[in-house]
């Protein structure tokens, strides 16, 4: 006897698109900081009379892709699960984008003030 395969209630693709949507402003206010540090740290430069390094525009420009690929990374793997689960990869798609972006900006500073 074979036993029958539910699906569930099916997908409700703008309550997807919503989610996905509201967890973008979260990760834009990330790539917006990300980006600001860029800018205070060229202006920094410009007022010490240097420019950045090749190691520092590198991890500053990973500041600013962390984020991108987190979210878009929670879409991919959360696309195929409920609206919770979906809003449940996001939310851990969030906290790993802020672990790694606070890790990434330690990284920063530490290198910056070892030169």
């Amino acid at each position: 006897m074979s036993a029958a395969v539910t699906l569930g209630p099916p997908r409700r693709l703008g309550a997807r698109i919503a989610i996905a949507l509201l967890f973008l402003l979260a990760f834009l206010w990330q790539v917006y900081g990300a980006v600001s540090n860029l800018v205070v740290w060229l202006g920094f430069a410009r007022v010490m009379g240097q420019q950045l390094t090749a190691t520092a525009w590198v991890v500053l420009l990973i500041g600013i892709a962390i984020p991108v690929v987190a979210w878009a990374a929670g879409v991919v793997l959360g696309v195929r699960r409920s609206l919770l689960g979906f809003a449940l990869v996001l939310v851990l798609a969030l906290c790993a984008s802020q672990a790694l972006s606070l890790s990434q900006l330690a990284f920063f500073l530490s290198v910056i003030g070892a030169l």
